[in-house]
């Protein structure tokens, strides 16, 4: 039998690792597992990572930013009031409004790098 490699850390460039840190701490609503000046990780569920970077002792600012993180809720009723609450949070930046898609209610935002993170319910 192969032996099966899982994904299991999403990494994305960064232009200021202090400040996206503090966002993701917010956003995530926990701290980070390792923290080094150029690079973060947080430890998500136990098999997976999220870690931001700065790509070396000097940002790489032209590093393509195509990347869409997700976060899945529960439920379609979970996704409408984290949308009820992030609205009126002047950190969050939205990108695409609470709407209907195929897999359920979504809305996306972006971070301070322009990285755009979907909120939606787990298929």
């Amino acid at each position: 039998m192969p032996n099966i490699r899982k994904p299991n850390l999403q990494l994305i460039y960064v232009s200021d690792v202090k400040k996206s840190t503090e966002y993701y701490k917010d956003l995530f609503n926990f701290e980070p597992h390792f923290v080094t000046p150029r690079y973060v990780v947080f430890k998500i569920d136990g098999e997976a990572d999220f870690a931001i970077w700065s790509g070396g002792e000097v940002p790489e600012n032209d590093f393509p930013r195509f990347t869409e993180i997700g976060i899945n809720l529960a439920s379609d009723s979970e996704v409408k009031a984290l949308y009820q609450e992030w609205k009126n949070d002047p950190k969050i930046n939205f990108y695409k409004e609470l709407h209907t898609d195929v897999f359920g209610e979504t809305f996306l935002i972006k971070d301070p790098d322009g990285h755009v993170i979907r909120v939606s319910s787990a298929d």
